[in-house]
């Protein structure tokens, strides 16, 4: 049995299988609401748009205060990548434990606008990235993907090389598998109790994620200053290619 709410809150946690279980609930809710909806639904969007405002705003003001901390926070590369990718843009999510804002930052008008992981295995991104452009030929790809992920994968490079597809990989580079650290954490295995964690490191050899992208065709550039993530992002896009942008970030987790 799944643990229910595991990642996102959820006041009333429903487990089923999707396709059997969501008419059920759509024909309840219309039986209880009726043609006109719940009198109670346009007072409800409006608290919520104002709550997730509120809370957006306050997620920037975090960023932007960081701005100037070494290593990068999380935080502030997903504020400074939204604030440089265009409005059209497609984003494909795979950065996992530094996923914070992408939600708040990016404002993904339409139902192709974002492309995000729909389970527990990861190494997805990439490839992915390189599929959402060849449906999406004309629109911008920006894909945001963890070091830990992009290792799975990195044969997805050759490909977008190979093909010519203009996707903008920025890798969230924590030198670790920071989400295997924080769920042993959380289930105090042995490696939470003496801070040693076995096989989730990244950095006896560090990774040359630019270095790797270019043996695979791919041009690239290392950042690691909050004020070089922009411009780096534009050139990604401005290339015509596929570009890879490796942000080195804070490796802490809780």
């Amino acid at each position: 049995m799944p643990r229910l709410g595991k990642n996102y809150p959820a006041e009333v946690a429903i487990f089923g299988e999707p396709k059997a279980t969501l008419p059920e609930i759509s024909e309840a809710i219309r039986r209880h609401t009726g043609k006109s909806g719940h009198p109670q639904a346009a007072k409800r969007t409006e608290a919520v748009a104002a709550a997730f405002a509120a809370e957006r705003a306050q997620l920037a003001t975090r960023a932007e205060a960081d701005a100037a901390r070494l290593p990068i926070s999380p935080l502030t590369l997903m504020h400074e990548v939204a604030k440089a990718t265009p409005a059209d843009a497609v984003v494909v999510d795979e950065a996992i434990s530094s996923a914070q804002g992408i939600r708040h930052f990016f404002r993904c008008a339409d139902a192709k606008s974002f492309f995000g992981l729909r389970g527990g295995g990861i190494g997805w991104g990439l490839p992915a990235a390189l599929g959402v452009k060849l449906a999406l030929p004309k629109r911008p790809v920006v894909a945001l993907v963890g070091d830990g992920s992009s290792m799975y994968t990195n044969q997805a490079l050759w490909t977008a090389a190979r093909e010519s597809l203009a996707v903008v990989y920025v890798i969230f580079n924590n030198t670790s598998y920071r989400i295997l650290k924080q769920r042993t954490k959380a289930l105090k295995g042995f490696s939470a109790e003496d801070d040693h964690y076995v096989a989730m490191d990244l950095d006896k050899p560090l990774i040359d994620f630019v270095g790797l992208a270019r043996s695979l065709g791919v041009p690239g550039v290392r950042v690691e200053k909050s004020s070089d993530i922009g411009p780096a992002v534009g050139r990604g896009l401005a290339s015509g290619g596929p570009y890879l942008i490796d942000v080195k970030i804070d490796r802490s987790f809780a």
